[in-house]
């Protein structure tokens, strides 16, 4: 596993270099399903992990539009950079619901933010603190973070995500998936005791009163989630303009581009994924507003959460939509598409904006459930 962490990285005020860097490098995470050294310290020094940070401990609170679009520019480069920004992109917002002198004495000098949702550990409690033990999986970003979250029953059964710092875990070098290769989405193990002040329900009401922290944070990170396969199924738009441009088939007469069947799939591939992508400008502006007011109501966190699994789906069908309509020649790497869709396949799966979080949406719509996690 790379190790990121040996040397103090300097500040940028931009996202742009890392997306300059993660371009340069994506083939060397579809390789070694890692980024590359060189990715690693750019994602530290960008302003990613600060984000989403509160300002008390030395976080930037961007808006949460503002966080959602920096992580696109990252995956439009490398959707598995991308991947990494919006795990720990939106983590940070995990420090607002602790006690604001807890947070900063866990942050540190410029944290990094990342974690598991998969309840896989147990908790023991030990005096004033926890025995927190387990092996989680699917750790983004695991070579550079400072913080891992992960999440575990406490003792009345609530599910708590426990800050533990990096010192405290072990790494396993074991992510081999078919998207995102580059993710580095590892498992992490520890047995460690944790005190029980650095835990957190993500639904907690946030110990810091700002905009950015009234926003849904499971609506921020799903939000982050969905631009990543918002910018994949961009590049596999652009990938496909290329390749049809002289690309010929054995059936049909002229290049890729002046076949009817192609253009057609290629509008209705940009149609789904032109539609999604205005539904979640649309609900991350209205929730956003929200929060800057005040409290974001439950039929604005379920339309948010429904706009980000429609742009995940959107993306999903889009880049296959494409891969099928490029014939044999979609399956040779160096065109870009099967690794867009790939990709998308993979941001897809998760939790957030799979079968539960449209789940989570209907309850609300049908029979008025709010839940936590919306």
């Amino acid at each position: 596993m790379t190790v990121v962490k040996d040397h103090p990285v300097p500040a940028a005020e931009t996202v742009t270099e890392l997306a300059e860097a993660a371009a340069a490098y994506r083939d060397h995470g579809e390789r070694h399903g890692t980024l590359h050294p060189a990715v690693w310290r750019a994602l530290e020094a960008s302003p990613l992990p600060q984000a989403a940070l509160p300002a008390c401990c030395g976080g930037l609170e961007w808006p949460a539009p503002q966080i959602l679009a920096a992580v696109r520019e990252v995956a439009l480069a490398d959707p598995a950079a991308g991947w990494v920004a919006a795990i720990c992109g939106p983590a940070g917002a995990f420090l607002s619901r602790l006690d604001p002198g807890t947070a900063r004495e866990l942050a540190g000098n410029r944290p990094v933010v990342a974690g598991a949702s998969l309840p896989a550990g147990v908790t023991e409690p030990e005096g004033a603190a926890v025995r927190l033990k387990g092996r989680w999986p699917l750790v983004s970003g695991a070579p550079a973070m400072t913080l891992a979250a992960l999440a575990a029953p406490d003792s009345v059964g609530q599910v708590r995500w426990w800050l533990v710092p990096r010192r405290e875990v072990t790494v396993a070098e074991d992510w081999n998936a078919i998207g995102l290769r580059g993710s580095a989405s590892v498992t992490v193990s520890c047995n460690t005791l944790v005190p029980a002040a650095h835990s957190i329900r993500l639904a907690d009401t946030p110990a810091v009163n700002a905009a950015l922290f009234r926003y849904p944070l499971y609506g921020l990170m799903a939000g982050c989630i969905a631009a990543v396969a918002d910018a994949a199924a961009a590049r596999a738009l652009t990938a496909f303009t290329r390749m049809a441009a002289t690309t010929r088939t054995r059936h049909a007469p002229g290049i890729l581009a002046g076949q009817p069947a192609a253009q057609a799939a290629y509008a209705r591939a940009d149609g789904l994924v032109r539609a999604s992508r205005s539904l979640l400008e649309a609900a991350t502006a209205s929730a956003w507003a929200s929060a800057r007011d005040g409290e974001v109501p439950a039929g604005q966190r379920a339309a948010l959460r429904l706009a980000c699994c429609q742009v995940t789906d959107a993306a999903e069908a889009a880049c296959r939509i494409l891969f099928d309509a490029a014939g044999s020649a979609a399956v040779h790497y160096g065109n870009g598409l099967e690794g867009c869709w790939r990709d998308a396949l993979a941001v897809s799966r998760h939790a957030l904006v799979a079968g539960r979080g449209r789940q989570l949406v209907g309850a609300c719509q049908l029979a008025g459930h709010a839940a936590d996690e919306l």
